[in-house]
């Protein structure tokens, strides 16, 4: 009996804890590419011109190291080899951080039936009170894509987003997490088995 309460509780907490660290990753690849031809890459920040115009495409330096290493790792683990010149293809990533509302409302009523004149009972109006609650929600995106150096042409794009309100605290953890579930659907090379 304490076997299956031991098994109950730790797939509980297994469960709960993949829950929280859920990252929603979806990918597109141009289906005549063939991904056997590149073996290197060039990681870029991609920041569209608006973006440039606004100032709203900053990334905090710290991060876009860790953006960007987080990168490479994932590259390298596939056989994939750092060229900063004459790469094959270029691996763009670009960030946004959408906020969304959550709303709740609880409504209270006062007042009811009280006695009134000779024992008779009335029906007595009161006030009502509502609250709304509003929580906010940061939903962090990170884009990567990989770009044929020749042709400048899209081979595959990848968008995963995360919640990432409770994770200010910490953003390597955040950041290697996104990175590694977008490039668990990165087209070139497998990782090695441990």
């Amino acid at each position: 009996m304490k076997t299956i309460k031991y098994f109950s509780l730790v797939f509980i907490s297994i469960t709960f804890m993949m829950g929280c660290a859920t990252v929603k990753v979806v990918s597109d690849t141009k289906s005549d590419a063939n991904f056997s031809n590149y073996k290197s890459y060039k990681v870029v920040h991609y920041v569209n011109e608006e973006d440039q115009k606004t100032q709203t495409h900053r990334v905090n330096p710290i991060n876009r190291g860790r953006i960007e290493s987080a990168i490479a790792s994932n590259a390298e683990l596939r056989g994939m080899k750092k060229a900063d010149s004459n790469p094959d293809v270029v691996i763009l990533w670009a960030t946004d951080v959408d906020v969304e509302k959550s709303y709740s409302s609880h409504t209270t009523y006062s007042g009811g039936a009280y006695m009134g004149y000779r024992g008779r009972y009335y029906m007595g109006g009161g006030p009502a009170y509502t609250t709304t609650d509003v929580n906010e929600y940061h939903i962090g995106k990170l884009t990567i894509a990989i770009v044929e150096k020749k042709s400048e042409e899209l081979l595959w794009l990848a968008n995963g987003t995360k919640d990432i309100s409770a994770d200010a605290k910490k953003p390597e953890e955040t950041i290697n997490l996104i990175v590694g579930k977008i490039m668990e659907e990165f087209p070139i090379g497998t990782v090695p088995e441990k």
